[in-house]
């Protein structure tokens, strides 16, 4: 115990719990700084639609445009679970990879990673970055990181997590780092737990004298405050501390501010590349920490397309609520009737007295709706997403070709397969740190389905790999069947949504490239390519047509072909051709061929 205490003294990274602290404060500061630049509390308000608009005085009815926009975008780039490819590097690797292959393909599945990529897609988009963390944590609760939360129940049984963790909820080394998380020396995860269970952990120590320190804990501007006041009144008493991982000293620590000894100390021991976080970000900014969101760029345009439409509204409703009457014509109480507009109710006003009109405005200005479409245009030219892209009709007119309609799409198209790509690189780090776990800690034997392939050919296929078993439904490997070295690639594309316009595209595609892929019409593959296009364009005259003639091909092909008759000798019609006698070689009987002419 001395030795390790002094071996401690003498690290040369080892710092203290209050120094920790420090560092982390100083983080939230910087953080806080940006948060209110960005607007990041006001823009996760307005996309749950509590927008803070005012138009002279009186509160305009908000249009959710950040709302719509992120959903979009969300749906454009991130609707089926990705396909990932692993390719070996060195041929003893193939079976290996394709092991992993079949497993992370299967985890996105059924560890229903899906709708974690798309918390972490969603902070990306409204307040630039999201986060993941992975970790792994021991049959019997030993834990090289905390989840933060529970792991999900579909990774409970696995050992490993992977965990989205809220943006607010994480601090780095903003002093040095310009490319988060990969030049990060460290990282703090905020985490929250109850009081008496902290000190029921084993993994946690020096909390005898700990308290809850939620409701003390100052709020931060555009923090959520109903979020805050359900902390504050939860039956059990909350305790807030920061998992630090540092990578100088390859340590996790626990701290908190109510002590200058560490809760927890361990050594880091994930092999995987880097730390054990990955941040998902569109639009990172050179030299800084931070990136700046697409709904921060958009939100300017947005606020002042919500106050016209309030001032369209406000114009409206003028001519119906105020009237100008003669002074004397009508009593108190008529004119209450009045106001109150009861269909059916019987006003009286002085005889002779000229009716109640309406006030009439100056028209409303042509210009606004014009206002309103350019704003629109400057948010679909900062951002790259048009109303095409929202589900609004294409511009067109009778002349309007196939072909102008696929340019009018082509510029959006670009945007956001600058996205995609960025989502598919950070798909790939996720697989990465994925296999990782899983060569690094998967002692039992794992479970993977294998669909379209039947027994024998499963087992002719993986059964031979040490550290696998098969049967006819699946494979159960150990980490000694996936030993190697792999490249991990996101399929390009397989993340967007299969919808009617993206399988016409696909079937065209199949179409121009078949004789190359041996697709010739009347094949079994032509037939039913064909079909699936039909049927996609929704023309039902032509799947009937369809349907008579693939009928009309069976019936033909079941028909006896006729006799072939014999082909008769034609020898007496050939005419033999002589050419003339060849020339005597100078060089005689047996010298070689005569040298051929000379170009004159």
């Amino acid at each position: 115990m001395a030795s390790k205490e002094k071996e401690e003294k003498n690290d040369p990274y080892r710092v203290t719990a209050r120094v920790w602290m420090e560092r982390i404060k100083r983080g939230l500061k910087y953080r806080d700084k940006i948060k209110k630049e960005q607007e990041w509390g006001r823009l996760q308000k307005e996309y749950e639609g509590r927008y803070s608009i005012q138009v002279g005085g009186i509160d305009a009815p908000p249009i959710n445009l950040v709302f719509g926009y992120v959903d979009t975008a969300s749906a454009r780039i991130y609707f089926r679970d990705p396909h990932m490819t692993i390719n070996p590097k060195g041929a003893e690797s193939i079976g290996a990879a394709r092991i992993m292959e079949l497993d992370v393909n299967y985890a996105f599945k059924a560890l229903k990673l899906k709708p974690t990529v798309k918390q972490v897609l969603k902070d990306a988009l409204i307040v630039s970055h999201g986060w993941l963390k992975f970790g792994y944590v021991s049959e019997t609760g030993e834990m090289l990181s905390d989840p933060g939360t529970e792991p999900s129940e579909y990774i409970k049984s696995e050992e490993i997590f992977i965990n989205y963790v809220p943006w607010e909820d994480i601090i780095f080394d903003t002093s040095m780092s310009k490319n988060p998380p990969y030049d990060c020396r460290w990282i703090a995860h905020r985490i929250v737990k109850k009081v008496d269970e902290i000190k029921k952990d084993n993994n946690y120590k020096n909390t005898g004298r700990i308290s809850s320190n939620i409701a003390t804990r100052d709020l931060k501007d555009g923090e959520d405050k109903n979020k805050a006041d359900q902390q504050s009144d939860s039956d059990s008493d909350l305790f807030e501390f920061w998992e630090v991982t540092d990578l100088d000293s390859k340590k996790v620590y626990a701290v908190c501010d109510q002590s200058d000894k560490y809760l927890r100390e361990d050594d880091y021991k994930y092999e995987m590349k880097g730390l054990n976080y990955s941040m998902l970000a569109f639009n990172r900014v050179n030299n800084k920490p931070y990136p700046i969101s697409d709904c921060f760029l958009g939100e300017p345009q947005w606020l002042e397309r919500i106050k016209l439409r309030f001032t369209q509204l406000n114009h409206i409703k003028r001519w119906n609520r105020q009237t100008s009457v003669e002074e004397g014509s009508m009593s108190k109480t008529e004119m209450d009737k009045m106001t109150q507009g009861i269909d059916g109710a019987v006003i009286q006003r002085l005889k002779g007295s000229a009716p109640p009109t309406p006030i009439e405005y100056a028209a409303l200005q042509s210009e606004i709706f014009a206002v309103d479409n350019l704003l629109q245009a400057d948010v679909d030219a900062a951002l790259g997403q048009s109303d095409l892209d929202r589900g609004g009709p294409p511009k067109t007119n009778a002349k309007t070709t196939k072909y102008q309609l696929q340019e009018q799409n082509q510029g959006t198209n670009v945007r956001q397969n600058s996205k995609q790509d960025v989502l598919e690189d950070f798909l790939e780090e996720v697989t990465d740190k994925y296999i990782a776990l899983v060569k690094q800690f998967q002692d039992t034997p794992k479970f993977v389905r294998i669909t379209g392939m039947n027994a024998k050919d499963i087992a002719a296929t993986f059964a031979k790999i040490p550290g696998v078993t098969a049967d006819e439904t699946g494979i159960k490997f150990t980490k000694e069947a996936i030993r190697g070295e792999f490249e991990v690639d996101a399929k390009a594309g397989s993340t967007l949504p299969l919808n009617r316009e993206n399988k016409i595209r696909l079937l065209e595609t199949t179409l121009d490239k078949g004789p190359a892929l041996g697709i010739v019409p009347g094949s079994p593959i032509g037939n039913a390519v064909r079909k699936a296009l039909l049927r996609e364009l929704d023309i039902q005259e032509l799947e009937v047509a369809c349907d008579e003639q693939e009928a009309m091909e069976k019936k033909m092909a079941q028909q006896p072909r006729p006799p072939q008759p014999q082909q008769k000798s034609n020898e007496h019609h050939v005419i033999h051709h002589q050419g003339p006698p060849a020339r005597p070689h100078p060089g005689g009987a047996n010298a070689g061929p005569l040298p051929a002419p000379s170009a004159q």
